[in-house]
């Protein structure tokens, strides 16, 4: 296990192959420059170091209520704020587009951008109290990190244009029903379900999680034939790989053998 940043607006970690990325900015999590700064740092350290699935958490009462549009102000022209929503939601898209596997562990109130943050990763493990809001539309805005595209992809445009529009709270278990999140777990038992998820990623065939991740990527710009095309090249690189060589060979000599298949460690080469 890696020794843990301890001190920012963005706290790190390494362990067991996880890296463990806490917002830690009180007292909402607000988004600001300075931690979407931190936050690209720490996603930067978690991919130097080898880490094979990556944890969003937060070390406060709610995940994240959004942007600190304190900020806004002082973006005084189109440029500027071309720029600064550019940098912001160019770290997201780096996040969601990581070959690992990402989990984003939802404590609270997931109001704005933070319910956007969470969107952009592949599983969101959710408490049972926590609660989910576009609130965008009561500053007279729209959504600015993508969450409205999102939305729409998981759980079909009207879904995205109530939850935006009309700007409502939604519970997780709703959240839930709508295939937001990917689990709803007692608020007692949310760390330890959501690393014990995150841990069990990283053990895992990491190199077929990230084809996975792709094909679902092609689908999402392509649909289903982008999906068929971009599957059948990523599954033949695949089937080179070190782990499915293992794997592959592992299986043939137990099924020969008239053996249970053995379970494989697999070490994403």
């Amino acid at each position: 296990m890696k020794p843990s940043t301890n001190a920012g607006l963005v706290l790190y970690q390494l362990r067991q192959g996880v890296a463990i990325v806490t917002l830690n900015r009180p007292p909402q999590n607000r988004l600001t420059r300075p931690l979407y700064a931190e936050l690209e740092a720490a996603v930067r350290q978690g991919v130097r170091e080898g880490a094979r699935c990556m944890l969003f958490r937060s070390n406060l009462d709610d995940f994240c209520l959004g942007g600190d549009f304190r900020e806004w102000p002082h973006l005084e022209n189109h440029a500027a704020r071309r720029e600064r929503f550019g940098y912001s939601n160019g770290i997201l898209n780096a996040i969601e587009s990581l070959p690992i596997p990402t989990v984003c562990e939802v404590n609270g109130r997931a109001y704005g951008g933070g319910f956007e943050f969470a969107l952009h990763t592949d599983l969101i493990i959710a408490a049972e109290s926590a609660r989910f809001r576009f609130s965008e539309a009561t500053l007279g805005v729209s959504p600015l990190a993508g969450g409205v595209q999102r939305i729409a992809e998981r759980s079909g445009r009207s879904v995205a244009t109530r939850l935006v529009m009309l700007s409502e709270e939604i519970t997780a278990a709703e959240a839930l029903s709508l295939n937001i999140v990917a689990k709803v777990v007692a608020d007692e038992r949310l760390a330890e379900v959501a690393r014990t998820h995150a841990e069990k990623l990283a053990a895992g065939p990491t190199r077929a999680h990230a084809v996975t991740k792709s094909v679902l990527a092609a689908w999402a710009v392509g649909g289903v034939r982008g999906a068929d095309e971009a599957m059948i090249e990523h599954v033949s690189v695949l089937l080179a790989t070190d782990d499915v060589q293992r794997g592959v060979s592992s299986a043939i000599q137990a099924i020969d053998a008239g053996l249970n298949r053995p379970e494989i460690p697999f070490n994403g080469q």
